[in-house]
């Protein structure tokens, strides 16, 4: 009984640690790679105190390269749009500027009843007042009403160029090029740089090392 005890303190706290090193976010919020990860955590912790004779390395050693795995491919995805896009995905616009993308909503196997359930959820009790409504990679739904604070899209993230939020304010690449060489700016040193549907753009530069 002993063993199984101090067996299952351990295992707990390895998994205590395992989850605060994934982040603090709710199971809602979780990527799919971090829910799977979970999922898997939560099965290897059980192992060894459903069966003593096991060893414990047989799940830490599991856990330690599960863990790893996710903290670098987290690192990579930052690092590299194309990878962030197989495997994040890239968020939906089922309304936007005020219309409603008939196809997309088809294509995410989302009836419109459950659109207007969403909506409710979010306070939103005519699908007319919604300007954009955008289902994000992680599976929320993000609204934004008429007459409210416009949306405001990122165009450069980590000094890399968005083409699909350029494509949605109607804009070219050539015209984001020419407007940081007109405020001396060099792309690569630009954090984030969004605009909003009335043109209005902020940049925030990369803090120096």
């Amino acid at each position: 009984m002993a063993t199984i005890f101090v067996r299952t303190i351990i295992i707990y706290l390895i998994f205590i640690v395992s989850i605060r090193l994934l982040g603090k976010r709710q199971v809602g919020e979780l990527e799919v790679s971090e829910l799977v990860i979970t999922f898997m955590l939560s099965e290897l912790a059980t192992v060894p105190i459903q069966n003593p004779s096991i060893p414990l390395s047989y799940v830490i050693i599991p856990i330690v390269i599960l863990i790893a795995g996710e903290i670098i491919s987290s690192f990579l995805i930052t690092k590299s749009r194309l990878l962030k896009k197989l495997v994040l995905g890239n968020p939906s616009y089922i309304i936007k500027k005020g219309k409603l993308n008939q196809h997309e909503l088809s294509r995410l196997r989302m009836g419109i009843s459950e659109l207007l359930y969403e909506l409710r959820l979010k306070d939103v009790g005519d699908i007319s007042n919604v300007e954009y409504a955008i289902l994000e990679e992680n599976g929320k739904l993000s609204v934004f009403e008429k007459d409210k604070e416009p949306l405001s899209l990122a165009l450069i993230t980590d000094g890399a160029i968005n083409k699909s939020n350029l494509d949605i304010i109607n804009k070219e690449e050539k015209w984001l090029i020419s407007y940081l060489k007109k405020h001396k700016i060099e792309l690569e040193n630009v954090f984030l740089l969004t605009s909003n549907d009335e043109g209005t753009i902020n940049i925030i530069m990369k803090e120096k090392e």
